[in-house]
């Protein structure tokens, strides 16, 4: 079997960025019991990670604007996997910026309208099935998510 291949190091650039948030993003997910993902996959990401008990798994992205650094990105992203059948249908929106001169209060806000989207959201509002997908990668730790 192959190693995995190692990672590049996060830039210093995008730690420092993350860290003037964290604070903010470390209290939302232990208030909403999420499970915080830092730079999953060597992404300029942090993911806060759920499991739907209308099934599958949501996300709400915290994503590093490369160009100008000072921005933030979020996203919201709900899957539903069929095994059986190797599909997966998804629904994924963009909530909006943040800007990390802005107080973290506007960061906050930006997350709660990311979270209350998924909820509102039922399996009629999932697209058409995509895949196959013949290799499913289970949750890096193995750990359950948290259940929203």
């Amino acid at each position: 079997m192959t190693p995995p291949a190692r990672l590049t190091p996060v830039p210093t650039e995008i730690v420092d960025a993350f860290r003037a948030v964290s604070p903010t993003l470390e209290d939302f997910a232990r208030q909403h019991d999420l499970l915080i993902e830092r730079y999953r996959r060597g992404k300029a990401a942090w993911e806060l990670r759920f499991a739907r008990r209308a099934g599958g798994e949501a996300i709400v992205t915290i994503s590093y604007r490369e160009r100008t650094g000072h921005v933030l990105d979020i996203s919201v992203t709900w899957w539903v996997d069929d095994r059986e059948g190797q599909t997966r249908r998804l629904r994924s929106e963009k909530v909006g910026v943040y800007d990390r001169r802005a107080a973290p209060a506007e960061l906050r806000q930006r997350l709660e309208a990311g979270l209350a989207m998924i909820d509102r959201w039922t399996a009629a509002d999932l697209g058409p099935p995509h895949g196959p997908f013949k290799a499913w990668n289970e949750h890096s730790e193995g750990t359950p998510l948290p259940l929203r």
